[in-house]
């Protein structure tokens, strides 16, 4: 392996592999189930989960006994067009890339709301006034690195580290 490759796996990329279409990390089962476990969201509750992708966060909330909207843009529901909420949460792992408009979408929907997002997001200056504006409730690391390549590339040892942050609109 080049130094060049390892110096990018060591620092949180992994370029052995490329990046997914649109975005797409699919969230494993545990860490979908940690959070509802931390939560203790009411089965009675509905959850929209907007970027659902191949289903694998609505079947596991399913499994946990929760009924879920699950909509993604792939099958022809973009969520940042929508306009209404009916659900009584929004649950999802948000394309990084439009995780800012994920955040102002669920605010705008006064719901309460959770997103999987790397756990240095908010280290960042230009999301400075993103974060004055909704600061999370909580945000809740997750204590292990979850494979979100288990599907496309087996085992391994992931790289990236999550948390999810949870809003509690008032």
């Amino acid at each position: 392996m080049s130094n060049a490759l390892l110096g990018s796996q060591i620092a949180g990329g992994n370029s052995a592999y490329t990046k997914p279409s649109m975005e797409f990390y699919p969230t494993p089962p545990d860490a979908t189930a940690a959070l509802l476990r931390e939560l203790c969201i009411p089965n009675d509750q509905t959850i929209w989960e907007p970027a659902c992708g191949e289903m694998d966060m609505a079947d596991e909330m399913r499994r946990l006994g929760y009924t879920v909207y699950a909509t993604d843009i792939i099958t022809g529901v973009d969520f940042l067009a929508q306009t209404e909420c009916k659900n009584d949460w929004i649950i999802t792992n948000p394309p990084f890339s439009k995780s800012e408009e994920f955040i102002e979408k669920c605010a705008a929907f006064g719901r309460p709301f959770a997103l999987l997002l790397k756990s240095q997001y908010w280290h960042a200056a230009k999301r400075k006034v993103l974060f004055e504006k909704h600061p999370p409730s909580v945000i809740m690391p997750l204590t292990w690195r979850p494979n979100f390549f288990s599907k496309s590339h087996g085992g391994g040892s992931p790289l990236m580290e999550v948390a999810w942050n949870v809003w509690f609109p008032m």
